[in-house]
């Protein structure tokens, strides 16, 4: 007879057990949903990617120094929502016959770049972002520029669309280009 009672106190504690340990991972189940959800319900109400009609681009200047160019694209939220921004813009490079020019373009990295890295940006009404892309004037053996470049085709992360950017240049080799940044700054 003892043996039957402990059998059954054995299942009694293992059923207990089980009992426990399920409520204690449908808690733990129910709290993770309940707080991711609460995460993915504030990330969306936060994050509003900018509409393609809703922004401008329009080259705010160039800044050369030592045989390098730092050339600004600024970005104006013209809609009456605010919305954001983030990562490094696509870019391609136009010549004036419409053609993409080859290029290597790359996330900037040394003393200019320093500290930047990709964040939302968040752009009020009527608010501005920019970013900027830096090259070589010309070819330090020969002394010649690259390729005429008439325009940038700019695609923005999350926003659907291109942008064309009128900008006479010629760059010779890479390009390395910033990550959208708050404010319309002049490099």
């Amino acid at each position: 007879m003892p043996a039957k009672r402990t059998a059954g106190r054995l299942a009694a504690i293992a059923a207990g057990v089980i009992a426990v340990a399920s409520a204690a991972g449908a808690v733990s189940a129910t709290a993770l949903a309940l707080t991711a959800g609460s995460h993915a319900a504030r990330t969306a109400a936060t994050r509003h990617p900018c509409r393609a009609s809703a922004l401008r681009l329009r080259l705010a200047g160039t800044d050369t120094g030592a045989g390098s160019t730092a050339l600004t694209v600024t970005i104006t939220n013209r809609s009456a929502a605010a919305c954001s921004l983030q990562g490094y813009p696509a870019l391609r490079l136009a010549r004036p016959d419409g053609s993409v020019a080859p290029a290597r373009i790359a996330a900037g990295r040394g003393p200019l770049f320093a500290g930047m890295s990709p964040a939302e940006v968040r752009l009020r009404p009527a608010g501005q972002a920019s970013f900027f892309l830096v090259y070589r004037d010309f070819n330090g053996r020969t002394g010649r520029s690259g390729p005429a470049i008439s325009a940038l085709r700019v695609r923005l992360l999350d926003v659907p669309g291109r942008f064309t950017v009128p900008a006479r240049f010629a760059p010779f080799g890479a390009l390395s280009v910033s990550p959208v940044r708050p404010g319309a700054r002049r490099e």
